[in-house]
């Protein structure tokens, strides 16, 4: 790929060591950027860092990061900035999803899935925002499909997701006078785990299933679908794009 948009520009990813994060770090390396890869996976994400080193030369490094503690986001804001003294693109990709009848879901459970998929994002951004300021640079977050309309047996990581679209329309307003653009992402099904989650589970009622339509010809997206969207936003290409809510998902949520 000949594009360099990246070229001296720092990018932080959380979820990185697989899935959708995965493949949008290694898009971004591809074109130049110099990535800190965080997870709570720390070796998937040093291995992610290895092959961005290896193919596109980049400069990589991994950081652990548990998006259930709040002081861990913190601390990996903190380690990145001490490593490149700038940040210029935030990724929030890290998230969890758990699936069971409402009936059987506890408050412990809804907490989990709101603190990993929601909290940790305002304290991710919290921590640092005054670095993107000072970079003009942007936020792109993971938000999803069921976000925009629902998904049965999983009300708890809808409204996570809903609550990330809600967070980045009010930041891009609060901020854009500050140059700071904030974007969100919502894939549809896609081929990595919580994508394949909507697969029967075993030991669960056989009736928590829900089958998409066909997607575009095929039964679902790659990661690398999405990471061309995580490129673009991120880009300089996306100067005057914030409070977008980008849907990938090949005509799921249409009609």
């Amino acid at each position: 790929m000949g594009l360099k948009r990246f070229d001296n520009k720092v990018v932080l990813v959380t979820g990185a060591a697989s899935g959708i994060g995965r493949a949008t770090a290694l898009r971004l390396g591809s074109e130049g950027a110099t990535l800190i890869l965080a997870d709570r996976n720390f070796e998937g994400a040093r291995q992610v860092c290895a092959t961005a080193v290896e193919q596109y030369g980049v400069q990589a490094d991994a950081l652990a990061y548990d998006a259930a503690d709040k002081t861990s986001a913190r601390r990996m804001v903190d380690e990145a900035l001490a490593m490149h003294g700038r940040l210029d693109s935030l990724i929030n990709n890290a998230g969890i999803y758990r699936r069971d009848h409402f009936a059987n879901q506890t408050g412990d459970d809804w907490s989990l899935v709101f603190g990993i998929n929601l909290e940790s994002v305002f304290h991710i951004v919290h921590q640092a925002l005054p670095a993107l300021i000072a970079s003009r640079g942007n936020v792109v977050s993971t938000a999803s499909t069921a976000g925009l309309q629902g998904i049965a047996y999983a009300a708890a990581y809808a409204a996570s997701k809903a609550g990330i679209i809600a967070m980045t329309k009010s930041l891009a307003t609060e901020y854009a006078p500050k140059g700071v653009r904030f974007n969100a992402i919502c894939p549809g099904r896609i081929r990595t785990e919580i994508g394949t989650g909507l697969q029967p589970i075993e030991d669960q009622d056989p009736d928590i299933m829900v089958k998409p339509p066909k997607l575009a010809g095929k039964e679902s997206g790659e990661p690398e679908d999405v990471a061309s969207a995580f490129a673009y936003l991120t880009s300089d290409e996306a100067c005057f794009v914030t409070g977008a809510v980008l849907v990938v998902d090949g005509a799921q949520t249409v009609g």
